[in-house]
């Protein structure tokens, strides 16, 4: 019985290591896509801030940050709306965008995980049986894991860093707007 049960584990953990890989493969793809868009996205906010004068058309100016991209979007999709209700909706727009980036930072170093104790079981059962050939590139698939597994959970958590002091200004300039609005300065 147990011996049937230790089998079950061993074909069970092998037939994962492709989809762990995969999905290692594609959160390294996610990351580095993320990390050009915020360096694109740097480079747009460079220059001096100006406050919105203009909450349903802001200026040119202000077109250049994400967080004044979505309140367009809201107030456009919706133009009956109060400005706090086109304010609520941009924010959570922006957390959803960051939470779908956030999202890798923890999943990149579990799948990391994953990917190096899969092949530490075929790693150690060639250690007993002195081939040290498999042994060698099962620890090395392992090693990578772990790697690509960090480092995708590195560069998200770089980038989620960024967004939320970016898009936290974006916000409060459209308080700020709307503050300056509703009491007619």
């Amino acid at each position: 019985m147990s011996h049937t049960l230790q089998n079950a584990i061993t074909v069970l953990t092998n037939i994962l290591i492709w989809p762990v890989i995969i999905l290692l493969l594609a959160g390294m793809a996610y990351a580095l896509y993320q990390l050009g868009n915020m360096v694109m996205e740097s480079f747009q906010r460079k220059g001096k801030p100006r406050s919105i004068n203009n909450l349903k058309a802001p200026d040119e100016n202000a077109m250049r940050y994400q967080g004044i991209i979505e309140w367009k979007k809201q107030v456009d999709q919706e133009p009956a709306a109060t400005y706090w209700q086109h304010h609520d909706r941009t924010e959570v727009q922006l957390k959803k965008r960051i939470n779908r980036v956030r999202t890798w930072v923890k999943l990149g170093p579990t799948l990391g995980l994953c990917g190096t104790l899969i092949p530490l079981g075929s790693a150690l059962s060639s250690l007993a049986n002195n081939n040290f050939k498999q042994l060698a590139e099962s620890g090395t698939h392992s090693i990578g894991a772990t790697v690509m597994g960090l480092m995708t959970g590195a560069i998200c958590m770089i980038v989620v860093s960024h967004y939320e002091r970016w898009y936290a200004i974006d916000l409060a300039e459209i308080r700020h707007a709307i503050e300056k609005e509703e009491t007619g300065l």
